[in-house]
């Protein structure tokens, strides 16, 4: 027989440090969906997908590097300016981009539905909105590895291969802050349109298909418009799937039109500079706006 004995039963005040603001909270939440989304504590197989595709992001900057390292001080008699513009990098790397925000940006959001798992979310302190933010930041942070990261090791590589590093980085300072706001940007929007999509359904695989579905209807009814209808590049504005890039390029700086005559770097006309950013901005405020809808409440 046991000889435990229970001497006293009563509630002891907490004594630790008590923290007024969810910021904490938010942050954990954050950093453990990412982390989940990105594979870990999960079979190896769930990390496969994304770390290839950050691989094929950083594969035209290895590239680029790798044949400088190769030709060295001959490099400039064999090719004339920089071999990638950091503005026409985005095509080299659109679908591991979008293929990376399809994959990853579901994971964060809809396991907690299909657990049933918002309403204990949201029976603490933290708001609705709070919890949106995290999942934002969960999203987007993880994007920033194909959106930003690749252009900022091409710089650093193109710095270190010149001739005249210091001279490289006075003719390229100005590129270096475009390079985090494009990317910051890209990875943005992209974020907020697949959370609202995957804020519409449990099912991560509906929420993959269906983010990639309307990238690519909406990019069709572009292609329609400018190529057979010809309405010019302007029409292109209905094609969600390049706004944000096309927004990022133009703020980076386009290479001239006669830099690169064929090929996939060929420049592009794409919609005017003014009308990208209300594009941007409205596809942003609408995107908040159903999110605002969706999480109004414990029950989203």
């Amino acid at each position: 027989m046991s000889q435990a004995k229970i001497h006293d039963v009563r509630y002891r005040p907490y004594e630790g440090e008590i923290k007024g603001s969810t910021r904490r909270a938010v942050a954990s939440m954050a950093r453990w969906s990412a982390l989940r989304a990105l594979g870990a504590r999960r079979p190896w197989t769930a990390k496969i997908v994304p770390v290839g595709l950050a691989l094929v992001a950083f594969g035209p900057a290895i590239t680029v590097l790798g044949i400088k390292a190769l030709l060295g001080s001959d490099l400039s008699d064999r090719l004339p300016g920089d071999i990638i513009p950091f503005a026409t990098y985005y095509q080299l790397v659109a679908f591991a981009i979008l293929a990376y925000a399809a994959i990853v940006i579901p994971e964060t959001l809809c396991p907690d539905r299909r657990s049933r798992v918002l309403d204990l979310y949201l029976s603490t302190a933290m708001s609705p909105r709070e919890y949106v933010l995290g999942k934002v930041l969960a999203s987007a942070v993880p994007l920033l590895a194909v959106t930003t990261l690749p252009l900022l090791f091409l710089y650093v590589g193109n710095v270190f291969f010149s001739d005249t590093p210091l001279g490289y980085i006075e003719t390229h300072l100005r590129e270096l802050p475009t390079l985090f706001i494009g990317g910051i940007l890209i990875a943005f929007v992209y974020t907020l349109m697949g959370l609202t999509i995957a804020s519409l359904t449990s099912r991560r695989a509906f929420a993959t298909v269906g983010f990639v579905l309307f990238l690519l209807v909406t990019g069709l009814i572009g292609g329609l418009l400018r190529g057979p209808l010809d309405l010019g590049p302007n029409a292109d504005l209905v094609n969600m799937q390049f706004q944000p890039v096309w927004l990022a390029q133009k703020i980076i700086g386009e290479a001239p039109a006669d830099a690169i005559q064929n090929g996939p770097l060929q420049r592009m006309e794409t919609p005017d500079t003014a009308l990208l950013i209300i594009s941007n901005a409205l596809i942003v405020l609408v995107c908040v706006g159903v999110l605002a809808l969706r999480y109004r409440r414990s029950d989203a």
